[in-house]
């Protein structure tokens, strides 16, 4: 027996297993190490794919193109990279099974590993996939067309300004209605997606002339804000516009359902409407009586103005009450010596439940004022932006 050549054959067999079990370790070692790298890389890259198809919802309404450039950007300031060795982004559109449509972003990395290339691993497949759903909005637009608007020569100003407003919004992944008030309330445009051109077209045709009825106003749009054109997944919003005080309000007047009216300022009733539904939309008319008179079946110029402004601040409870974000916005000059003749500021944030003035268990909305025609667009932007912005969080 050659024991020598048994200890050297011995050594060559511990040493070939001690070559194999440290290659193991290190297999184990890098497979921890590099599944490591791969589980942080993940996590980047799924935090970059998350806040991207946000970004892109949130800008869709401006189109695919703004949308996935937003997208990108937003990805890689949060940690994505593009590029040969970097990870790759793919951004695309659908529509869900809700009808809603959506953004998905698609993140992929190719990580080259460390020690693990000891097995022959090379590199890892890293990827986060993301989707989100454009928020789709169900808006009502109320607007005041009393005469006052008129005479002081800013009635093209709410035109154009409100027309401007609608663009914000998407014929696709929206839908709006419109109202608008004085006298009467008039249903213009029912709540509907494909909007624009109806609006548009409904607010050139409307002119300025009568009384302020708010509550009727506000009492329309809550008839479409709830009413089964609402989609379930939507938010529900109500931008509500006037430059005044309520005048006019329609209910019980002697036992006829009838409007009853008074002047912007003063101490006398101006006077009582019949049929209310068949009064004209287009044209002032004459009351069937009462005008001129100190109290009309029992209601006083006091009373009457005090309960057209609670009709107005009852239907937006109501509206509130049933998750309905209401934005205000007044234009008046509050420096008027008539108090009767300065906008109610404080009118407008009940309205809204601005900071929650009216209720502080109801949804909050935000107030907006212009005090002259020429930044009525500025501030109907403004309440595009914050509810947009609102709506994105």
């Amino acid at each position: 027996m050659n024991i020598p050549r048994m200890i050297r054959s011995d050594r060559g067999a511990v040493l070939a297993l001690v070559a194999v079990a440290m290659a193991v370790l290190l297999g184990i070692g890098g497979l921890a190490l590099d599944s490591a790298r791969g589980y942080l890389a993940k996590a980047r890259l799924a935090r970059a794919a998350d806040a991207a198809v946000l970004a892109g919802a949130r800008s869709l309404r401006l189109g695919e193109d703004v949308a996935r450039q937003r997208a990108t950007d937003i990805a890689l300031l949060n940690g994505a990279t593009l590029g040969a060795t970097g990870s790759d982004l793919d951004i695309t559109f659908g529509v869900n099974a809700e009808g809603e449509q959506t953004v998905q972003v698609n993140a992929h990395l190719d990580m080259p590993t460390r020690l693990m290339r000891v097995l022959g691993v090379d590199s890892m497949d890293v990827r986060a996939a993301a989707v989100a759903a454009v928020p789709p909005v169900d808006l009502v637009l109320v607007l005041d067309q009393s005469g006052s608007l008129g005479t002081a020569n800013a009635f093209d100003d709410l035109q154009f300004a409100a027309k401007t407003f609608v663009d914000y919004f998407d014929d696709g992944i929206d839908q709006l209605g419109l109202v608008s008030f004085n006298l009467r309330a008039t249903e213009r445009a029912p709540l509907a997606g494909a909007f624009t051109a109806t609006i548009k077209n409904q607010i050139d045709q409307m002119t300025s002339f009568s009384y302020t009825n708010v509550g009727e106003g506000l009492r329309l749009a809550q008839g479409q804000i709830t009413g089964p054109s609402v989609r379930q997944r939507s938010s529900k919003v109500v931008v509500f516009f006037t430059d005044g005080r309520p005048t006019a309000f329609r209910g019980d007047i002697n036992g006829e359902d009838r409007i009853l009216a008074i002047p912007q300022t003063g101490t006398n009733i101006a006077g009582y409407y019949d049929a209310p539904d068949q009064i004209p939309s287009n044209r002032s008319v004459s009351p069937d009586g009462c005008n001129g008179q100190s109290s009309c079946f029992g209601w006083t110029e006091p009373a009457a103005r005090t309960h057209a402004q609670q009709l107005g601040l009852d239907r937006a409870s109501e509206m509130r009450q049933a998750g309905v974000i209401v934005y205000s916005i007044g234009l008046g000059n509050p420096d008027l010596l008539d108090p009767l003749w300065q906008p109610d500021l404080d009118y407008l944030r009940m309205i809204a439940n601005e900071d929650g003035i009216a209720n502080g268990s109801q949804v909050r909305g935000r107030s907006y004022f212009a005090p002259s025609a020429n930044e009525l667009r500025a501030v109907f932007q403004q309440v595009a932006s914050d509810l947009l912005a609102r709506l994105a969080q």
